[in-house]
């Protein structure tokens, strides 16, 4: 019932509505490429026609080739895969280590809260981009190094965010009663803890998730993420860079491409941090800080148990 109700107030806001479209058209389109390949685009994005090179727009090339001959409309596609499926993969493990690391520190305390927490801090110091390029320059290019990369310095804000909101839940009468009753952890955690932080957590992840594309396309870009022989959005704006003057719709046209996803993304999240009233301010590349996990200021009538 709690999911269909956001699920309305966020087809509710236009912003937050055009933002999920774009999201479930680019994911279906990164989906369907995933399973069917070439037969979903209009010319196989991976064979060169060097007869065909740098053509402008035109009904046949709706975006007009690249330098080796290959349509982009096709090679955009071909790159969704790449561009969703990681950004996904890692916002997606974080969370998972966020909600482990959070939840013990919280729920532990002392020592364990006080070691877990000032490691998260130590990498929280630093800005994400710089540790991004120096670990993805030290594994070298490949689409794995990437994810590795990427989800090294991308779980510290989930800790802190989690921890903060379980932090803030073990301070309700119904953990204290569940405490007195001999409750597992684990049924706490299931029916106390998580149904508290998930609305903040998929509202920060939300968001993120075009934060995690914008810093995978700029790995591309500057030839440190996946191979440049792989079709991703960053990878195709560095090709033409050398002739991005002669032929600058080459370059321009993926950069768009990525825009529109990153805007997708970030719309789908604010309308989701308005349907949950969740303050999350995350910032974009240097995400060290920001976070705020916070009830209304106007107390809210209580619901109902709908779990019985």
């Amino acid at each position: 019932m709690q999911s269909a109700k956001l699920s309305r107030m966020i087809i509710a806001n236009r912003l937050s509505a055009a933002g999920l479209v774009i999201v479930i058209v680019v994911v279906g389109v990164a989906m369907a490429y995933a399973i069917f390949g070439p037969m979903v685009t209009p010319y196989n994005p991976n064979v060169p026609n060097l007869q065909q090179a740098n053509l402008p727009p035109s009904t046949s090339h709706i975006f007009g080739t690249d330098f080796e001959g290959r349509d982009i409309f096709s090679r955009i596609i071909s790159a969704l895969p790449i561009d969703i499926g990681v950004p996904l993969a890692v916002v997606l493990l974080s969370v998972v280590l966020g909600i482990f690391l959070g939840t013990v520190a919280a729920y532990s305390g002392g020592i364990v809260d006080e070691v877990i927490m000032r490691i998260t801090d130590l990498f929280l110091a630093f800005p994400t981009l710089v540790m991004v390029l120096v670990v993805a320059a030290t594994l070298g290019p490949s689409l794995l190094n990437a994810v590795l990369a990427l989800f090294f310095v991308w779980w510290p804000p989930y800790v802190r965010l989690v921890r903060g909101g379980v932090l803030e839940v073990l301070t309700e009468d119904f953990i204290s009663i569940s405490k007195s009753l001999n409750s597992s952890f684990w049924y706490i955690m299931r029916k106390g803890i998580l149904p508290n932080i998930i609305p903040a957590l998929i509202t920060y992840a939300t968001l993120d998730v075009g934060t995690a594309l914008l810093t995978l396309s700029i790995l591309g870009y500057l030839g440190v993420g996946v191979p440049l022989s792989t079709a991703e959005l960053g990878v195709m704006v560095n090709s033409i860079k050398d002739n991005f003057y002669t032929y600058p719709l080459e370059g321009i046209i993926p950069a768009l491409a990525t825009m529109l996803i990153v805007v997708g993304f970030s719309f789908l999240g604010e309308g989701a941090r308005e349907a949950t009233d969740v303050k999350v301010r995350p910032h974009i590349l240097f995400r060290g800080g920001g976070l705020d996990w916070k009830k209304p200021s106007t107390p809210a009538a209580p619901s109902p148990d709908v779990s019985k």
